[in-house]
């Protein structure tokens, strides 16, 4: 019968690191780990994932929370989960969707009731009242969102704030002075949410810097909704040519808006946007944009966790994605 023993040996590695692959209790660096799971795929080697979990007192579950609240775009959800499970399945770790309404209720329970080994949080806000909870209970979480306060948490996520300047140099240097801002509702905003008020305030404080005079104009996230009001915005003649697109939905409909209305980029209006790389791909987005990487922090996510599981009282850390500006031709000239 095939040991722990023969699989270390097999992979170079000591008997502990391979412990460490199947148990969870450690951090293993990816290429170890391969060279590990190699080893144990030749040697058919099995562990009962049963005998395991309780050996270890251990889930190997992973606790997704997510308010499934009005400005949510269910694609670009879809991509942080599909992500989020990838990465998690990479260290032998299942994920469970939290629900709950309730947010605090959700992570309460979680905690008390010991169903997963950790947390992470998507839809951060600031004066997000979970994080207190987390903290008081010195539970492992990952925070997907960058509030001010983040109690001692790890937290990942894009550099939203640099991405906002990126794009309205981008305008400002094809000769753009007036941008019509699409944004998310207003109740979106109103909560707090970090990704959301971080691009705003940093596309209204570089429009000053460049001198681009930046209407706001909120868009639904409701796809029927977001295509009538872009409909109404696009068509009124006081409104800007150039367009700085913040909201998932509103990028979507975007390109059949201006073909209804019989509009061409970039020689009738100039559009720059943020949006996922996957959403560009699934609705054939040919736009100047700045890609929100989900698959890049949902994977450094999951990293974070399984480190602070392995060392609890690790000073956390918190990683901001620097953006990219991926070019279209969108938005090269003055409209």
């Amino acid at each position: 019968m095939t040991t722990i023993g023969d699989v270390a040996r097999e992979a170079g590695v000591s008997r502990s690191t391979v412990s460490s692959v199947l148990t969870g209790r450690k951090f293993v660096t990816p290429k170890t780990r391969q060279r590990i799971e190699a080893a144990i795929e030749q040697l058919q080697f099995s562990v009962n994932a049963g005998a395991r979990a309780l050996a270890t007192a251990r889930t190997m579950t992973i606790g997704v929370v997510v308010h499934l609240h009005q400005g949510v775009f269910e694609p670009a959800l879809a991509a942080y989960l599909f992500a989020l499970s990838d990465a998690a399945r990479e260290y032998g770790y299942s994920i469970m969707l939290l629900t709950d309404p309730d947010d605090v209720r959700a992570v309460r329970d979680a905690i008390a009731g010991r169903r997963v080994d950790g947390l992470i949080l998507l839809d951060v806000v600031d004066d997000d009242p979970r994080l207190a909870l987390i903290e008081a209970k010195r539970f492992p979480a990952t925070l997907i969102g960058m509030p001010e306060q983040r109690h001692g948490i790890d937290a990942v996520d894009l550099d939203f704030a640099a991405a906002a300047a990126m794009l309205i140099d981008h305008l400002a240097e094809a000769g753009h002075t007036e941008v019509m801002f699409v944004t998310w509702p207003a109740a979106l905003y109103q909560t707090g949410s970090t990704y959301a008020v971080r691009f705003a305030a940093s596309a209204r404080a570089q429009a000053a810097i460049r001198r681009v005079r930046l209407l706001e104009r909120p868009v639904s996230v409701d796809p029927v909704a977001a295509h009538d009001d872009l409909i109404r915005l696009i068509a009124d003649p006081g409104n800007p040519r150039a367009l700085l697109v913040h909201n998932d939905t509103a990028a979507v409909v975007l390109p059949a808006v201006l073909h209804e209305l019989g509009l061409r980029l970039p020689d009738d209006r100039s559009v720059v946007s943020l949006h996922s790389a996957e959403l560009a791909r699934f609705f054939t987005l040919d736009i100047t944009s700045v890609a929100s990487e989900p698959f890049a922090a949902s994977s450094l996510a999951v990293t974070l966790l399984m480190r602070r599981l392995a060392d609890p009282d690790a000073p956390a850390e918190t990683r901001l994605i620097q953006p990219s500006l991926n070019l279209k031709g969108s938005a090269p000239g003055v409209g």
